[in-house]
């Protein structure tokens, strides 16, 4: 039998396939093989099922490709201990070139894991393979296993065959009960993907599944890797908010020693800079104790949290807070009560969550009922009595580290999936809920957003170049593109914060590097939250931040995610009744100027002639039908470009009001013609106050004979032969109409 869904050369056939279960009766291993679907095995009181369904077999059409799963029933007398299942042990497919010329999608485990597109012949990017990075980025690990690419939840392995593009998918879409990797050795001799069950008591009369894999083949792995998303979302029930926070931070600019008039000087400077910010999130360094949440440093907050959030509220802002809800601190209150709340090791030691700032947290045990309670009780009390709708948790791996629960029926993925849901039963559904350090799949579901990549840092690179996990800028915003297609599918993708200042002692980004953060953030559609001390910022700066706000709710995709292991192209699409363009950001990672040339068949844009317009430096193009080149492509720029089509009759061509150039806020066009004359009108609706320029294209034989800026005459200016525009302040809303007289008729 061979496989070919979706079209394209056949990648995928049957033999060498099988399913594996690991389990234990006693101290004894035991192994189960499976190689025939859908065919029930009995062994030793155990009947074992692997489902195998696929178009051609009894399963839902409207799913196309393979979908498998694992199902173990205990029948016997004697409790056996479930260790993994491998889903899918399979010979890889035949693809040309061999497995060096492979790119291989590489997803990490937990937030601040590195993502990206592995290419095994000539990558820039390996795995770090230092103990700290094992624990925090690999929980998989294991001795021999260094020739393995391991990715959480998903892989699509994608080659190029002559002109043609040949890739497969394999890819779990159900995540609440294991955590589970997609392996592949770099040999390209196999493929396996493998839930861990974590030795779950199974006892008699009880049974246990994996998750949910599916397997598809295809010529596009970014459309590969987007329709797993849809179909994870979908299984999974995904919260994705209609339109992201946007916000303030307490964390970039002051680390943990703000005090509660800091936060208060931000709340007044959103006031006087007129700045559409909704939440204002109280971050790290409030507490006197990880646990201790409402052991308030009363020399930063002696009034505390209280009168803060009135004072936000009052200013019309919503508050938001940050914890670390699975850890406890060694020298914590919650610690010496409650001792047995904590997860141990198998010589009853607490478990160690991770070291915060030179301190021990110890890890929570979220199978236990107490601390489900203590958690719903906590959420609950923040938002009744600190008025708290925005809640940041963070370091959320704690609850899935190993460790002898007081639930031994329950795996990793379910002890952290069932501490979130105490939260979220908490503080209700219309409360935003942002993971931060989170294993990804559990908390599918349940989480409004998802922080998606390591912390943004006001240093570019990080302190250890090789370690794709360390603060830093670039780090953060690879991940941004990486991870892009999770955003408005599985949840809202949090970038991180921008940081606009100036540069400085605290502050070390470029203009540049301050820009591409700006621009990758605008593009990828998701939260907006600055971390700068805004009352201490240059208004030249702050424009940088309006100019990213609102967030359109909509991500760019990263056309070249399988070609480049740091992707270059980030496009938007912006389809409209009265028109569509593409905004696009071209990434010069490099330390050195460059010239960047950009086919325009390598952005997939239907054959034409476009309108260029470069968004930083404010410049015309001009016309192209076939290469657009960035002569001078400076290091760490993001050219923000947008293509237009060219039309003969006089037409808007862009705003400066917002980097997606008119999908946020133009509110309405209108064009009309009659005989030699035409009109446009443009209003424009922006929350806020900023000042920026309306640009028209004027084709030859047109000529513009008049033009009203809010009821008032404005003459134009000249940007370029066959381009005008018109300078503005957008407070809310404005209306430019312009009228236009053929010269040839």
């Amino acid at each position: 039998m061979t496989t070919n869904v979706g079209g394209g050369t056949p990648v995928w056939t049957e033999p060498g396939r099988t399913a594996i279960i690991r389990y234990r009766i006693g101290d004894e291993a035991r192994v189960m093989e499976l190689d025939e679907p859908n065919h029930t095995r009995h062994l030793e009181g155990l009947r074992f099922i692997w489902r195998w369904q696929s178009e051609d077999g009894d399963f839902d059409v409207e799913t196309p490709g393979f979908r498998m799963w694992v199902r173990v029933t205990h029948r016997g007398d004697t409790p056996v201990y479930l260790d993994e299942i491998d889903v899918l042990s399979a010979q890889m497919p035949n693809l040309e070139g061999g497995a060096r010329k492979w790119s291989i999608y590489q997803n990490g485990w937990q937030s601040w894991s590195p993502a990206f597109a592995r290419h095994l012949g000539n990558g820039l990017h390996a795995t770090p393979g230092t103990a700290s990075y094992q624990r925090l980025h690999r929980p998989h690990w294991e001795p021999g296993s260094d020739g393995v690419i391991s990715s959480e939840w998903v892989t699509v392995v994608s080659t190029w065959s002559g002109q043609e593009r040949a890739s497969l998918l394999a890819g779990f879409v159900t995540t609440g009960d294991q955590l589970a990797e997609i392996r592949v050795k770099q040999d390209g001799s196999r493929l396996i993907a493998r839930c861990y069950f974590d030795g779950i008591r199974l006892d008699p009369g009880e049974s246990a599944s994996s998750e949910l894999l599916l397997v598809q083949a295809g010529p596009d792995p970014l459309t590969l890797l987007e329709w797993w998303a849809d179909e994870a979302g979908r299984e999974m029930k995904a919260r994705v908010p209609e339109d992201p926070p946007t916000g303030w931070c307490s964390w970039y600019f002051f680390y943990g020693e703000n005090t509660s008039q800091d936060v208060m000087d931000n709340v007044k400077a959103m006031e006087e800079h007129t700045l559409p910010l909704d939440v204002v999130l109280i971050d790290d360094g409030y507490q006197t104790a990880i646990g201790d949440w409402f052991s308030l440093d009363e020399a930063k907050f002696p009034n505390g949290i209280e009168a803060v959030a009135e004072g936000i509220q009052q200013a019309g802002r919503q508050v938001g807070i940050w914890t670390a809800p699975f850890g406890v601190a060694a020298d914590s209150q919650l610690f010496a009560d409650y001792p047995e709340w904590i997860l141990r090791d198998e010589s009853g030691e607490p478990v160690v969550g991770w070291e915060h700032w030179g301190k021990t947290c110890y890890a929570l045990d979220c199978t236990h009922p107490q601390v489900l309670d203590w958690l719903g009780e906590t959420f609950k009390r923040m938002k009744q009595e600190w008025g708290v709708s925005f809640f940041k948790i963070d370091f959320l791996f704690a609850a899935a580290r190993p460790g002898e629960r007081h639930d031994q029926s329950a795996t990793r993925a379910q002890a952290l999936r069932k501490g979130v849901e105490a939260i979220r039963k908490a503080i209700g559904r219309k409360a935003f809920l942002l993971g931060c350090g989170a294993p990804l799949g559990p908390c599918l579901g349940v989480v409004d957003g998802m922080r998606i990549g390591p912390d943004v840092d006001p240093n570019w690179h990080p302190i250890w170049r090789h370690d794709l996990s360390s603060v830093s800028t670039q780090n953060a915003l690879r991940n941004v593109m990486t991870r892009a297609p999770f955003h408005g599918r599985l949840w809202a993708n949090d970038p991180d914060c921008v940081l606009v200042r100036q540069r400085g002692d605290d502050m070390d980004l470029r203009l540049n590097e301050m820009r591409t953060v700006a621009a990758l953030v605008a593009l990828s559609g998701g939260l907006t939250l600055d971390a700068d001390n805004l009352h201490t910022i240059d208004p030249g700066r702050l424009k940088y931040l309006r100019q990213i706000l609102p967030p359109t709710g909509v991500s760019a995709r990263p056309l070249d995610l399988f070609d480049h292991e740091m992707p270059r192209l980030f496009m938007l699409p912006v389809e409209r009744d009265w028109g569509h363009w593409w905004v696009i950001g071209v990434v010069n990672w490099d330390d050195h100027t460059t010239e960047s040339r950009i086919p325009l068949d390598d952005l997939g844009l239907p054959s034409g002639r476009y309108h260029v317009f470069h968004y930083w430096r404010r410049r015309y193009l001009g016309v192209v039908d076939d290469v657009v080149t960035i002569p001078q492509h400076e290091p760490h720029e993001t050219a923000v470009l947008l293509f237009k089509p060219v039309t003969a009759r006089p037409d808007l061509l862009t705003t400066t009001f917002h980097v997606c150039q008119g999908m946020v806020e133009i509110a309405s066009y209108e064009f009309e013609i009659i005989d030699a004359q035409a009109k446009v009108k443009v209003m424009l609706e922006k929350e806020g106050q900023q000042f920026g320029r309306v640009f028209f294209v004027v084709p030859r034989g047109w000529r513009v004979t008049e033009a009203h800026v809010n009821g008032r005459r404005q003459a134009p200016v000249t940007e370029a032969p066959h381009l005008v525009s018109f300078g503005l302040t957008l407070e809310e809303r404005a209306e430019v109409e312009v009228r236009f007289e053929s010269t040839t008729l």
